[in-house]
């Protein structure tokens, strides 16, 4: 393994540890065993490491998207959570610290918001479609769509924050997480839309 994915991988762990303001560049040189000027050479600040983190962490994510069956678009919808749900805990301090690293890094902020809205306007396109299916109610707006994208992001991120750090082994967790993040578009679903996601959800 080359060293810069080392450094990230080492900083990755000891941020969703220790979060990302106790954990200094040295910090991470120390846990490697190299000099500090070895991290400093691939990352000159500390910024720039949680920039690379975060571009890491896109790029898996923009994966479920793609992964999302489209022959049956709602079954692949409901199956998303728990392509994410490694993904989220892979990045756990993303979520546990997002309004510090936002305050702290005007660039990251101002890129998460970029792709928080480019995101939302793919997935925009994929609850029209479950409108168009007779999944989602049709009397809902873009404007009551996008309100429940926010609410979903909401949600995941007070899941985390939330989370015991000695729950985070326990083996119903994912199982938890799945339900918490996909019984949110229940009171929007329609009559058939009710009705297929509870025979998912049995399986």
């Amino acid at each position: 393994m080359k060293t810069k994915e080392r450094i990230l991988n080492t900083a990755r762990a000891l941020f969703n540890k220790h979060g990302f303001k106790n954990v200094t560049l040295r910090a991470v040189a120390q846990e490697l065993s190299i000099s500090y000027g070895n991290v400093t050479y691939h990352f000159k600040t500390k910024c720039q490491l949680i920039s690379s983190l975060y571009e890491d962490m896109l790029l898996e994510t923009s994966e479920i998207l793609k992964s999302i069956n489209y022959n049956n678009l709602f079954k692949g919808i409901l199956e998303a959570p728990k392509i994410s749900f490694s993904i989220c805990m892979k990045y756990s301090f993303f979520y546990v610290d997002f309004v510090e690293i936002k305050r702290s890094y005007n660039d990251i902020a101002l890129k998460v918001d970029q792709d928080n809205r480019n995101r939302k306007g793919k997935y925009l396109l994929v609850l029209q479609q479950l409108q168009v299916q007779d999944v989602l109610r049709k009397d809902l707006t873009d404007k009551d769509l996008y309100y429940l994208m926010d609410l979903s992001g909401a949600i995941r991120t007070f899941f985390f924050i939330n989370l015991n750090p000695n729950n985070f082994y326990d083996v119903d967790l994912e199982d938890r997480y799945v339900e918490y993040v996909n019984h949110l578009i229940f009171p929007y679903l329609t009559k058939m839309g009710v009705e297929r996601y509870k025979s998912y959800s049995k399986k």
